[in-house]
C-alpha cells in the first residue's frame, strides 16, 4: 500500500484546499492511504470522524503562542511523524513558501524521498502582509533544493511560488470538483430557496472566508448599490472567519441587517449555490477559487474581481471587474444585467475542460507513481 501525507490541510471555514484533498480522498482506490496533518486545529470534530471513517488519520501539527516557536514544532513533529509512520510520499499545500519550506525540511530530514510542493495562491492575506511577503519572497527561492515535484493550481500560482523552476517543471492540476454535486436543478433550487425564504429575492452569493483576502468590505459597498436598483436584492454570505465580526458592524451601519444574511458555514455548499442567482468574488487574490468553478458548475453567473486569474474563466456568464476605490457601481450595473441572465446547465462544458473531480483524482494519482491505479 501507498502512502502519504497531505499537510497543511483544515477544515477552517471549508476552505478550497480541504474540499480538494476530501474529494480525492473520497475518490482515492483503496490500494492509497492518505493521511492529513494540519497546522491548525480541525474546527468541527465530526469532519475528523468522517475522514476517519475513510480510513484517513488526522494529526494535528500545530501549536499556540508564538509564531516562530510553532514553525519549529511544527518542523519537529512532522519530522517525528513521517519517520514514525513511514510515508511514501508528502504533498505540502500553501499559499505562501515559508509553510512549504518548513514542511519540506522536515520530510528531508525524516529521509522521505518524495516530496510534493504545492500553490494555491497568489498573495498573502491576513495581518503585516507586507512582512509576510519579504519573508516568501526570501523562501520561495530555497523551495527548489527541497521539493522533488512542483505543482500550481494556475500560472499565477505558479508564479506566485516558484519563479526560479522552470515553468515546464510544475505541473499544473485543474481544482476540480464533483460535477454532478453541483450541477444545476431547478427542484433543489425551489427547496432550497423556499427554505431560507428566498421566493421573491434577487440572491447574490458568496462563499468564503471573512479575510483580508475575500475583500467582504468592498462587497457590502457594492451590494448597496445594487440594493438601490435592486429592492428585492439579498446578499447571501456563507462561511465564517476573523474579519466577520467588523464585517456584521459594516452591515448594521449601512442598515442593511435585513438585506444580508450571515448563513456560517456550511457542508451543503452545492444546495445554497442552487438558490443564488449570481455569485460573486471580489478578491484581492486567489490562485484559482475551487468555489468559482464549484459556482460555474451550478449554472450561475458570475462576477470576478480583476485581480483573478483569467484562468478561472470557465463559461461565457463571467465577468472581470475591478475592486478599485470607487468601482462599486459598476458592480451593481454588472449585477444588474447578470441576474436576468438564464441558469445554464454547464456539466459537459466543466468536464470536457477537465474540471471534474475525476480528473482531478487521476492527476493526484499521477504525483503518487507508487498507487495501484
Amino acid at each position: 500500500m501507498t502512502k502519504v501525507l497531505e499537510v497543511n490541510v483544515d477544515d477552517n471555514g471549508y476552505g478550497g484546499v480541504y474540499a480538494l484533498v476530501k474529494n480525492v480522498i473520497e475518490h482515492k482506490p483503496e490500494s492509497l492511504q492518505i493521511d492529513i496533518a494540519c497546522q491548525e486545529p480541525f474546527e468541527k470534530q465530526e469532519n475528523i470522524d468522517a475522514l476517519n471513517a475513510m480510513g484517513t488519520q488526522v494529526y494535528y501539527v500545530g501549536c499556540g503562542g508564538n509564531k516562530i516557536l510553532k514553525q519549529r514544532h511544527i518542523y519537529t513533529y512532522l519530522k517525528q511523524l513521517m519517520r514514525t509512520k513511514g510515508y511514501d510520499y508528502v504533498h505540502i499545500h500553501s499559499d505562501v513558501s515559508n509553510k512549504l519550506w518548513v514542511a519540506g525540511k522536515a520530510a528531508k530530514d525524516a529521509g522521505i524521498k518524495h516530496i510534493i510542493m504545492h500553490s494555491h495562491a497568489a498573495g498573502v492575506d491576513g495581518t503585516h502582509r507586507n512582512t509576510k511577503e519579504k519573508i516568501h519572497q526570501f523562501f520561495r527561492t530555497k523551495l527548489i533544493h527541497i521539493g522533488t515535484r512542483f505543482v500550481a493550481c494556475s500560472d499565477l500560482a505558479r508564479q506566485w511560488m516558484f519563479p526560479n523552476i522552470d515553468a515546464r517543471q510544475v505541473l499544473l492540476i485543474h481544482n476540480g470538483v464533483d460535477l454532478k454535486k453541483f450541477r444545476y436543478d431547478p427542484e433543489i433550487r425551489d427547496q432550497v430557496r423556499q427554505e431560507l425564504g428566498f421566493e421573491d429575492a434577487v440572491v447574490v452569493g458568496h462563499v468564503g472566508r471573512f479575510a483580508y483576502q475575500k475583500n467582504h468590505s468592498f462587497l457590502i459597498r457594492a451590494f448597496q448599490a445594487f440594493k438601490e436598483k435592486e429592492p428585492k436584492a439579498k446578499l447571501l454570505l456563507v462561511g465564517e472567519g476573523d474579519l466577520k465580526s467588523e464585517i456584521e458592524t459594516l452591515v448594521r451601519d449601512l442598515n442593511l441587517q435585513d438585506s444580508v444574511i450571515f448563513y456560517g458555514a456550511s457542508s451543503h455548499v452545492e444546495q445554497l449555490l442552487q438558490a443564488m442567482d449570481v455569485f460573486v468574488l471580489p478578491s484581492h487574490f486567489e490562485g484559482l477559487p475551487i468555489v468559482g468553478v464549484e459556482a460555474q458548475a451550478a449554472g450561475l453567473p458570475v462576477l470576478f474581481s480583476d485581480c483573478i486569474t483569467k484562468e478561472a474563466k470557465l463559461t461565457e456568464e463571467v465577468r472581470f471587474l475591478p475592486i478599485a476605490e470607487n468601482a462599486e457601481a459598476l458592480w451593481a450595473d454588472a449585477l444588474l444585467k447578470a441576474h436576468h441572465l438564464p441558469r445554464k446547465d454547464n456539466y459537459q462544458r466543466l468536464y470536457e475542460a477537465g474540471y471534474d473531480i475525476r480528473y482531478t483524482v487521476n492527476q493526484f494519482l499521477e504525483l503518487y507513481r507508487g498507487a495501484n491505479l
